[in-house]
């Protein structure tokens, strides 16, 4: 049986108080009770919780003074309870280690909402600390930018599975980081000292597929004036990557399975096959399972290549890699383009987090070395950003048009009102605008765009 969470309930008001603890405690959280600064710094000196709900304003001092002393020993296990009118206190509470704030009074169901999202970030912030602990020191591995334990967990597979001798499949959508995988699981392996020669097998032309990996004697074809190796002799001993393995001609993927299979090459027009020692990664974009039901590649290599697979996830599904990366990225850029960017703003890391990022990792360095190369000198704001990303529900084909600094203003309103679930009083703080500007602001836009879908208001 679980565990019930402890909670620290730190609230001065006593029918609040016992409110809480009651909703708490029905549902299956133990509850610690404490109505003042003092006593809740004794308590959490003296016992670990799982979480600490804490009200701001307490009688004899306030609140923050338990963030600033307690938010490395509760990282992101801190929720503060807030009158209204101290939205600002709130707000400087999360820059202090505060992971959330709900406002008086309470509505029940989110704060239950609220505290088993705290829960399930926290366990993925540790399920993510312990595979680096377990990853420990990964040789190329470091090349990974990561923070979720999705991508965590893809790197101790990798690693283990580069200590083997055996064929890896490496599979995952164009853009997530197929080659740079290989190139890692090489340096871990026991042939790091031995050549790695990539091959993308959707770039050789069909006729020149069988002399590029496997070679050819002289005078095999016109132009062939003297013997070649191919890839597969040149890499003898080391590691071979196949990239884009689906895209192989059916008679290339017959000679390929019969390489596997022997350890033997034979070069085109030659009557003596070479042995070859030859460790093979591919990888493909492709449903390989699909292709061999379309018939369009052959069961057996298949089976053969699949002895042990990768599959690395999309960035759409790993969205706390976004902002790691994108950071990592801007690092890069201004070293190479001289910049000072200073970072990118909490509104453009929103942007780019929401965003679907369809070329995956590869878009996103794109979009930041764009960015870079444009010229901005300070923080990275929404108004930098591709239209694509600020509008990602639109259709874009051609050349992307410009936003109008109207429409970044709107599109910025639409996201902080739906972050704040269209709390106005919430939004128009977060806005730095009054409430009546706001509204007035929607109303004009709804009015220039009569004809498209109304804002909530």
């Amino acid at each position: 049986m679980e565990k019930k969470k402890h909670i620290l309930l730190v609230e001065d008001d006593k029918p609040l108080r016992e409110a809480l603890g009651k909703f708490l405690g029905q549902n299956d959280f133990q509850v610690t009770p404490s109505a003042c600064l003092a006593d809740a710094i004794r308590q959490l000196e003296e016992r670990p919780f799982d979480l600490v709900l804490l009200d701001l304003t307490l009688p004899d001092g306030n609140g923050l003074d338990i963030l600033e002393r307690f938010s490395r020993q509760y990282p992101d296990r801190m929720v503060v309870l807030t009158g209204t009118g101290s939205i600002e206190t709130a707000v400087l509470a999360m820059k202090k280690g505060a992971h959330d704030f709900l406002q008086k009074p309470v509505n029940p169901e989110l704060l239950l909402i609220t505290l088993r999202r705290v829960f399930q970030f926290a366990q993925a912030r540790s399920d993510c600390l312990d595979l680096k602990k377990e990853i420990g020191t990964l040789g190329n591995f470091d090349k990974f930018t990561f923070n979720s334990s999705m991508m965590g967990e893809v790197i101790r597979l990798a690693r283990h599975y580069a200590a083997t001798t055996h064929t890896i499949l490496i599979s995952g959508e164009t853009g997530t980081g197929k080659e740079l995988m290989a190139q890692a699981i090489h340096a871990c392996s026991q042939r790091k000292n031995q050549p790695l020669l990539s091959v993308n097998c959707a770039s050789i032309p069909e006729n020149l597929a069988e002399s590029e990996l496997f070679g050819y004697k002289k005078g095999a074809f016109t132009g062939a004036y003297a013997d070649s190796p191919g890839k597969f002799i040149l890499a003898d001993h080391g590691t071979i990557f196949l990239d884009e393995i689906g895209e192989l001609p059916a008679n290339i993927q017959a000679k390929l399975l019969r390489v596997l299979e022997n350890g033997e090459v034979t070069p085109l027009k030659s009557k003596n096959p070479v042995r070859v020692d030859i460790r093979v990664l591919a990888a493909t974009n492709k449903e390989l399972e699909e292709e061999v039901r379309q018939k369009r590649f052959r069961a057996d290599l298949f089976y053969r290549i699949d002895e042990l697979k990768i599959q690395i996830p999309p960035l759409r599904d790993r969205k706390t890699d976004i902002i790691p990366l994108a950071e990592h990225f801007l690092r890069i850029a201004n070293l190479a383009d001289s910049r000072r960017i200073s970072g990118i703003s909490a509104e453009a890391q929103r942007l780019l987090a929401d965003y679907a990022w369809p070329g995956n990792v590869r878009e996103l360095k794109n979009t930041i070395f764009k960015i870079s190369a444009s010229g901005h000198q300070s923080q990275i704001r929404p108004e930098h950003l591709p239209v694509k990303i600020l509008q990602p529900g639109k259709n874009f084909s051609g050349d992307e048009r410009e936003l109008s600094l109207a429409e970044i203003e709107i599109a910025h309103i639409q996201r902080v009102l739906r972050q704040t679930a269209q709390n106005h009083t919430l939004a128009a703080e977060i806005l730095g605008i009054s409430r009546s500007s706001l509204y007035r602001k929607i109303v004009e836009w709804q009015k220039k765009k009569k004809n498209r879908k109304k804002i909530s208001i």
